[in-house]
């Protein structure tokens, strides 16, 4: 019988296959019955052993890259739900502050984790009460500011760790990941390079 860890992986996966497939699809097919259907048999399919391997195909890409933060699986539902259901899209003040948090932590985390300077920020996902800490005046600052989503996306993350939904036992790792993580600095990177060309060539005297 499959480890409640290993099928909650899976269904990451296909969850998250299906909404980059969500994303594409909008450009070639409308939202209708047929295109849903299309999804749905295609999450199915990533589920369902392939023959011969004994393996879903969402198997494979959890074992190139490793299991998705909860982070991104809420995001990823978000997007479904936006996409299926007409639910309303995340206010884009929440987004960018989202990404920005998102691209400062991922900054810090992994150049020290990959041995930049002598401390490692990933030793404090292991139940740390500094991250604890960090993530609770977080949450402070952002609801003073009227942001929702992020404080709602830190409280899922640690539910999530306090039951022990994935593999590793590591906060870190159902708070970020590296596709989440590559996502928010392009877009930070993006957005601030749109910023400094409005500002410097566009509004610039001829």
């Amino acid at each position: 019988m499959i480890a409640l860890t290993d099928a909650f992986a899976l269904f990451g996966w296909a969850l998250a296959l299906c909404a980059a497939a969500s994303c594409l699809q909008r450009f070639w097919l409308p939202n209708s019955f047929w295109a849903n259907s299309l999804l749905l048999a295609f999450f199915i399919a990533l589920l369902v052993p392939v023959f011969g391997a004994g393996l879903p195909l969402a198997a494979f890409f959890r074992g190139i890259s490793g299991d998705l933060s909860i982070t991104l699986l809420a995001l990823n539902v978000w997007s479904l739900c936006h996409r299926l259901f007409d639910v309303a899209a995340i206010n884009k003040r929440e987004f960018k502050a989202l990404m920005v948090t998102i691209s400062a932590a991922a900054l810090i985390l992994y150049p020290t984790a990959l041995g930049l300077g002598n401390w490692d920020a990933y030793r404090l996902g292991w139940g740390s009460w500094w991250l604890l800490a960090a993530l609770l005046a977080l949450c402070g600052v952002s609801a003073w500011l009227g942001l929702r989503v992020l404080p709602a996306l830190i409280a899922l993350a640690l539910l999530s760790w306090s039951f022990g939904l994935m593999e590793s036992t590591n906060l870190w790792d159902y708070l970020l990941d590296p596709w989440l993580s590559a996502y928010a600095l392009g877009f930070v990177f993006i957005k601030c390079w749109q910023s400094a060309f409005k500002r410097f060539v566009i509004r610039s005297p001829h």
